[in-house]
């Protein structure tokens, strides 16, 4: 493999210069001294072997950065051949392209990757029970290649807006497959949490970008919320009560959640400075259910936070329509839903012992935040106005305190 990826780098040096192609050139060749030099025996002459003892005392002092450096690009070679051989297929293309001009040279590497991955894929499953080690490590690192390629090509036809082909989208679906079996058949590999975690990354691209084409006339930032929406539900609930993805549990959950974190205060955003549509309400709607169930389920203070907070965003917003500005529609307007909130202790007993002090502070923060709100907006001091809203705030803070003591 070596002497291969060598070799097409060289050629690729020669094909440049003989068609006047410099800077390629140049490239070419700088990758190629920089392959031939790291994947060779030369930096042996740098690393000495050391014995049982040496190892030992090299973990209490501090190694030379050269050979940590050389030690830790030796010991992920495997990835950077497969990326280097990626980066010479493309120009090799990208040369042939210079000669003879075709319409669609992006359509030709997109032919010989997959032509490339199904073989490397075949060979995979056909060996698959004899649990060849360098098998499975030519098709992983194949495939985490492959997968980082595809996930530029699909951030960049998403930024040009550009529609796919037919190759293109069996390409950009492929990883899904090889990452499904790098996680499911390899039992090598020490590191397939990042494997995970790159498989659950690739499937947000895939989502976003094929939802951007099929939805084309719904903006980007409504299918990035509805994508997003969608797969924290999947990663949370979903996938780590699949068999084959349950040794993955808590890291699958752990981004599901703090995606979902991230989504309610994007939601929220929305709903203060959109019209409230149905597709925003029925994103709230998902944000809502998530979060109380998130926090019914592992006891999660935050989510909880997050439930009550995506209802008074939602309350603001309704309040912004109809809000007058009188007395009344005021004192409506700072005392409905802290009093909902408060009122709502009384009927129903909260589940765990912290959600009566969550409840209760986000109700009164938001009738003290909401009367200073108020205040600001007058044109000028009314007696009438702040004895009537300290008369309800006592009232606010005394059944708070009532219930308490229940």
């Amino acid at each position: 493999m070596v002497f291969l990826f060598s070799l097409i780098n060289v050629s690729f040096t020669l094909f440049f210069f003989l068609f006047w192609q410099y800077i390629e050139s140049v490239l070419f060749w700088i990758i190629s001294v920089i392959y031939i030099i790291y994947f060779s025996k030369i930096l042996s002459f740098f690393v000495k072997e050391e014995n049982i003892e040496e190892q030992y005392s090299d973990k209490k002092t501090k190694k030379f950065p050269i050979k940590s450096i050389i030690e830790f690009l030796k010991k992920w070679s495997y990835y950077t051949s497969f990326l280097f051989f990626y980066a010479s297929l493309y120009g090799f293309v990208y040369s042939i392209n210079l000669i003879y001009n075709f319409s669609s040279f992006s359509q030709i590497f997109h032919y010989i990757t997959l032509f490339i991955s199904l073989i490397i894929t075949s060979i995979f499953f056909f060996f698959l029970q004899k649990k060849k080690e360098v098998i499975f490590l030519i098709f992983r690192s194949n495939c985490i290649i492959y997968s980082i390629i595809y996930s530029f090509f699909l951030l960049f036809f998403l930024w040009e807006n550009t529609s796919p082909s037919i190759f293109f989208i069996i390409n950009s679906l492929f990883p899904i497959i090889t990452l499904l079996s790098v996680l499911i058949f390899d039992p090598f590999f020490k590191y397939k949490i990042y494997t995970y975690i790159l498989f659950l990354f690739y499937l947000f691209l895939i989502g976003f970008y094929y939802a951007s084409v099929i939805f084309s006339t719904t903006t980007l930032w409504h299918i990035f919320l509805g994508i997003i929406s969608f797969l924290i539900i999947v990663y949370t609930f979903v996938f780590p009560y699949k068999s084959y993805f349950r040794s993955f549990k808590q890291i699958s959950q752990t981004i599901g959640i703090y995606a979902g974190y991230a989504t309610a205060l994007f939601i929220s955003i929305s709903v203060l400075f959109e019209s409230l549509s149905p597709l925003l309400l029925t994103l709230l709607s998902i944000s809502l259910l998530f979060h109380y169930s998130v926090h019914n389920l592992f006891k999660n203070y935050v989510s909880y936070a997050l439930f009550l907070l995506l209802f008074v965003f939602l309350y603001i917003k309704a309040f912004i329509l109809l809000w007058t500005g009188s007395l009344a529609s005021d004192i409506f307007f700072i005392f409905l839903l802290p009093y909902t909130f408060i009122g709502t202790s009384y009927l129903i007993h909260t589940k765990y012992p912290k959600d009566l002090y969550i409840l209760h502070s986000i109700a009164i923060s938001f009738s003290i935040v909401a009367s200073v709100y108020c205040f600001i907006q007058m044109d000028s001091v009314d007696i009438l106005w702040i004895s009537t809203l300290l008369f309800f705030e006592s009232i606010l803070l005394f059944i708070s305190y009532l219930r308490y003591k229940l």
